[in-house]
This record gives structure tokens, C-alpha cells and sequence, in this order.
């Protein structure tokens, strides 16, 4: 439901020739083409354009697509309406954001795109003005834009919410008219809720505040009142608003009220029965019909009830099948309404791109003036002082070098001091990394065969035999001590691939009859590893090895050494007896490879049993 044409034109005429203009021109136009509006409008065509064109300051321009916007609503071109009706907000959004000019450009687009906006879109529309407006400042203005929202949220059947809007707006606006609308609107709300004496009640208030009979609103009040009558089954009132609305209307050619009265008059013909008049203002009703599909839908059907009590089957069913082709329409139009929304909802989207695009380029422009200008100073202002710092720059560079040459001896001085130092610090720790794993290596061998020949001396019953078992025990001392001297020599180590290094500590452990199972599955990465690396994970599995041999009393090994991409794998695993991982008395052979694989920053976890023992290490490459 738009806002009553009367009250429109009241506050559109108010606005517009309440503006000021300084050009002469403009002022000149507005006038003329707000004194002929109201008589005919229709032939204001050129006048309208003439007043578009000599729009210059913003104020005029924002003027002129709000006239223009309802001169083509009036001449029935929506697109142009559209057009000049989102240019109005969008401009205003731009230059009068919380003034008077924005929330009258709301009220407009909302007033306007009702019939052809999507609801949600002009709710937002309205909501954000609401939460702007100071009520005190203006409250003509949001007393519409309470109305406006009212007859939306009534289009979306929210009744409850839409009366408290109507509430709001009457207490702000001012006037008969206003208040007209108000007891309008408020029967339509009861009409939606089935309340027609509440619905009566509403129309015989608004009806008792006219002073005059000629204006299109006594009609209309009529009209509404007419059928109310008819619900409630007062047939002599209706029967007298209607045929008095029918009267006034003729009268004053308001002939887009003319359908619905019609179709009122043959609603009232049928509860009396009277089958000349229902036939008789059905056609009336179509005939003067200007467009209003929801009337003419309605008259179709009442068509189609007309003709099924006659037996006419035939036009019965040409009446359905019009109906059904309007209910379609409908459809059609609705969803060509939101199509249409949307695209204009895009161009505006697009328009606003392009003006802020434009207002970024003029800003541009002006800031690049301002920085030519300030630029210019500034280049001023430093050649001075460029000028004045050269001169002192002559008084203090030879100071400045002198300066700098003893800063430079100080600094190579220092320098070398700290290379002697650090040279000093790594030959140092090279000496006590070189003791400590000399430390680690005499121990698993050497240390054992000796305490073995110290208890064989020392034993009483020394006799040939024992000699020559002493003497075998020195020579694989020695032997031992030799092959770990070969050991210690690490750049022998090294020159040997890891897979040949491997296979020599199996081929110790085959010699001395244990059983060996291998499970190598290595590539030529580990070979290219740091020579440091390589060496500690040979003596991690040299130590294994060695402790298995020396305390496992194991018959078999099995020796996993698998790598991968960023990782090596090494599992020993024999069927011994195994020892005890809470003994006070650990070893110092696996206190040596904790050590080692701690200096890689890898992983071990040992599980031992009566039945063997497994060491399981991981290592990251």
C-alpha cells in the first residue's frame, strides 16, 4: 500500500519549493514545472528535462531526480522511475548522509518500490535511516518512514508489528490527512485478522474527519466501508457507501477506483441474489479494469461462481482458466519484479563503484598538486641546508677518517684476538672429545682381559697349562689391543663404504660361532653423511655388538639396519640371557651408546628378558 497521493503531493510540493537555489535559471524551471504538475502533468515533459539539465549544485541536482523519478512513476515508465529514484538515494548517501535530503530519498525509494522492490531490500533501507534520524529534528520525516515500514511489514502479513509502526507514525505526523491514513491502514490490519467491526470501527473514524466529499480519499473510505458492510451482512449500508463511492467517482473521473467498486457492488448482488446485477457489475468491473490484476484476478473468479450457479459450464471453465493465467502472471510479475531489483541493485552497486572511482581520481589530482607544492619547499628548504651541511662536512671528514682508521686497527686487533681465542678454545675440545672416546673404547676390551690374566697370575695353582692359557690370553690381548688401535684410527674407518663396515663386525661375531641374521637395507645417502655421524653410528653398533659377545652368552643375533628418507632404523636383537635394566650397577658400554646416540639427537628403548635382549634405536639422518 503506497502513501496516500494526497499526502505525497502536500510533502513533495512543501520539499520542492521550499529550496533554494542561487542560479535564476533553475529556480525559474522548478517553479513552472511545480505550478502545471498537479493540473497535467503529462505535458511538463520537456519542462521536466529543461529542469534536469540546469541542475549544477548538488542540491538542485538531488531535486531534480526526485521530480523526474515520480513524473515517470505517474507516466507509468518504471525503469526510468527506477533509475532517477536510486540515483536520488545513492547520491544522497554521497553528499547528505543523516540530512534532510537522505531520509526524504528513502522515503521516496521505499514510497516508490513497493510495487517493484523486493520487501527485505526497502526494510533495510528504512531501518538504517531510522537508526540515523534525530526524531526531535524531524519528525515529519520518520513519521512516513514508520508508515512506509508499516505497509511492508502488512504486505508480509506481520500484523502485530506493522500496527505498532502505524502507532508510531500517527503520533509524528501531523493533520487530517494523516490521520485518515492511519485509520486506513488500521482496518486493513483488522480486515487480515478477520476483526470486521473492528475493521468498521477504524473506517468510521477516518470517515468522520472529512470536510469535503469531492476528494478521492471520500471515495475510497467509501468504498472500503461498503464492503466491510457487506462482511458484517449490513446489506442497506453497503448497498449506500458503495453506490455513493460509485457516484463521486463518476463525478470526479476517478476511474482507478472504479473496478473494485464494481466488483464490491457485484459481491452485494449475490447476497441479494439478484443475478441481472451480479452479471451486470461483473462486466462493468472489467470494463473498467485499468491494469489492477489482483482486482481483475478477483473478478475472473467471481465469474467463474457466477457461472457454475447459471449451469454455464463452458464460460465456468473459460473464467477458471483466466483465472489461473492471472494467478500465474502474478507469479511472473513477482519474480520479474525481483529480477529487475536485482540487476538495478547491481547497476546502483556498479554506479557507486564508479563515482567513488571518480571522487578517488579528483582527490588524486588535488593531492598531487598539494605534494608538487610541498614537494617544491621542501626541495627549497634542503638545498640549504644541503649547502650549509657541505661546508661542515668539509671542516670534519678529515677528523672523521682519522677517526675511522684507529676505529679499524682497534677492530682488526680485536678480531684477531678472538680467532687466537676460539683456536685455542678448539683445541681444547678436541683434545677432551679425543679422551673421552679413547675413554669409552679401552674400556669394553683391554680393562676385561687384564682383570681376566690378574686373577689367572695370581691364582696358586699356576702349573704348564695355566701358563699356556695365560700366554694364549696375552696374545689375544694384544691382538685386541692392536685391532682396537686399527679401530681408533678413524680416517681408516672412513675410508671404508658403511655396508663393508657392517659386514666386518658380523664377520667378528661368525668367527667367534655366533649365528648371524641380517636384515641391510640401506642406499648411498649414508655414505655421503658427516664423517662425524658416520663414526658414532659404527660405534654404537660396535659397542651392541661387542656387549652381546662379551655378556649375552648368545648362540644368535639378528642385526636390522633399515633408512629411510630423513631417518636410519637399527634393531640388535639376541636370544641370551639378558640382564636386568634396574641393576645399581649399569655398565658403562650402554651408558656409551646413550651417550652417542644423545650427540645425534636420537631415540632407544632396550627391552631385556631371561630369553634375550633387543636394542631398538632411531636416528635422524
Amino acid at each position: 500500500m503506497r502513501i496516500n497521493i494526497t499526502i505525497f503531493f502536500i510533502l513533495f510540493f512543501q520539499f520542492l519549493t521550499a529550496q533554494n537555489s542561487d542560479i535564476k535559471g533553475f529556480e525559474v524551471v522548478k517553479e513552472k514545472v511545480a505550478e502545471r504538475y498537479m493540473s497535467d502533468p503529462l505535458k511538463v515533459k520537456e519542462e521536466a528535462r529543461h529542469f534536469y539539465n540546469k541542475a549544477k549544485t548538488n542540491e538542485e541536482k538531488i531535486i531534480s531526480y526526485r521530480f523526474l523519478g515520480y513524473f515517470y512513476d505517474l507516466a507509468g515508465n518504471a525503469d526510468s522511475a527506477r533509475f532517477f529514484f536510486q540515483k536520488q538515494l545513492a547520491y544522497s548517501k554521497q553528499y547528505f548522509f543523516a540530512k534532510s535530503y537522505y531520509y526524504q530519498a528513502v522515503i521516496d525509494y521505499a514510497n516508490w518500490g513497493t510495487d517493484y522492490v523486493d520487501n527485505h531490500v526497502l526494510i533495510q533501507e528504512l531501518t538504517q535511516a531510522l537508526l540515523k534520524i534525530n526524531e526531535i529534528e524531524f519528525p515529519q520525516q520518520k513519521g512516513l518512514m514508520y508508515m512506509l515500514m508499516g505497509d511492508l511489514l502488512l504486505r508480509e502479513k506481520q500484523l502485530e508489528k506493522s500496527s505498532e509502526y502505524y502507532d508510531k507514525s500517527f503520533n509524528l505526523i501531523q493533520g487530517k490527512i494523516a490521520e485518515q491514513n492511519y485509520y486506513l491502514r488500521k482496518s486493513e490490519i483488522a480486515l487480515e485478522k478477520g476483526d470486521y467491526i473492528e475493521s468498521r470501527e477504524n473506517l468510521l473514524k477516518g470517515f468522520a474527519l472529512f470536510d469535503e466529499k469531492e476528494v478521492f480519499e471520500y471515495s475510497l473510505y467509501l468504498n472500503k466501508l461498503g464492503y466491510v458492510y457487506l462482511l458484517l451482512g449490513d446489506i442497506e449500508n453497503s448497498n449506500q457507501c458503495l453506490y455513493e463511492s460509485l457516484h463521486y467517482q463518476r463525478e470526479k473521473g476517478f476511474s482507478n477506483l472504479l473496478s473494485s467498486t464494481y466488483l464490491n457492488l457485484a459481491h452485494l448482488a449475490k447476497v441479494e441474489k439478484n443475478e441481472r446485477l451480479i452479471k451486470f457489475n461483473l462486466d462493468k468491473a472489467l470494463e473498467n479494469n485499468q491494469g489492477n490484476i489482483q482486482v481483475l484476478k478477483d473478478i475472473y473468479l467471481a465469474y467463474k461462481d457466477y457461472y457454475s450457479s447459471q449451469g454455464d459450464f463452458i464460460n465456468e471453465h473459460e473464467s477458471l482458466v483466466k483465472f489461473d493465467k492471472i494467478n500465474d502472471s502474478i507469479f511472473d510479475v513477482e519474480k520479474a519484479k525481483l529480477g529487475s531489483d536485482l540487476e538495478s541493485r547491481f547497476q546502483l552497486r556498479e554506479n557507486k563503484k564508479e563515482l567513488a572511482l571518480k571522487e578517488k581520481i579528483i582527490q588524486k589530482e588535488q593531492n598531487i598538486k598539494s605534494l608538487f607544492v610541498i614537494g617544491f619547499g621542501i626541495v627549497t628548504v634542503l638545498l640549504i641546508a644541503l649547502i650549509v651541511v657541505y661546508f661542515n662536512k668539509l671542516k670534519t671528514q678529515k677528523k672523521l677518517r682519522n677517526n675511522q682508521k684507529l676505529l679499524h686497527e682497534e677492530q682488526l686487533k680485536s678480531m684477531l684476538e678472538n680467532q687466537r681465542t676460539e683456536i685455542i678454545k678448539e683445541k681444547i675440545k678436541a683434545k677432551l672429545e679425543e679422551r673421552s672416546k679413547l675413554s669409552l673404547e679401552l674400556h669394553d676390551g683391554i680393562a676385561n682381559e687384564i682383570g681376566a690374566l690378574k686373577v689367572a697370575l695370581t691364582n696358586d695353582n699356576l702349573d704348564a697349562t695355566n701358563i699356556n692359557s695365560v700366554v694364549n690370553k696375552i696374545d689375544k690381548l694384544y691382538n685386541e689391543v692392536r685391532d682396537w688401535s686399527h679401530d681408533l684410527n678413524s680416517d681408516k674407518i672412513l675410508d671404508i663404504e658403511f655396508s663393508q663396515l657392517i659386514n666386518s663386525l658380523c664377520l667378528i661375531a661368525e668367527k667367534k660361532g655366533i649365528k648371524i641374521i641380517k636384515n641391510i637395507l640401506i642406499n648411498e645417502k649414508i655414505n655421503n653423511l658427516d664423517d662425524s655421524i658416520l663414526l658414532n653410528i659404527y660405534r654404537i653398533l660396535q659397542e651392541a655388538m661387542n656387549n652381546v659377545l662379551k655378556h649375552a652368552k648368545a648362540s644368535e643375533i639378528q642385526l636390522d639396519i633399515i633408512q629411510s628418507e630423513d631417518e636410519l632404523f637399527l634393531v640388535i636383537k639376541d636370544n641370551g640371557v639378558g640382564f636386568s635394566k634396574n641393576s645399581s650397577k649399569t655398565g658403562i658400554g650402554l651408558k656409551n651408546i646413550e651417550k652417542r646416540i644423545e650427540m645425534l639427537k636420537g631415540k632407544f628403548n632396550i627391552v631385556s628378558s631371561e630369553n634375550g635382549t633387543i636394542l631398538d634405536i632411531k636416528l635422524p639422518l
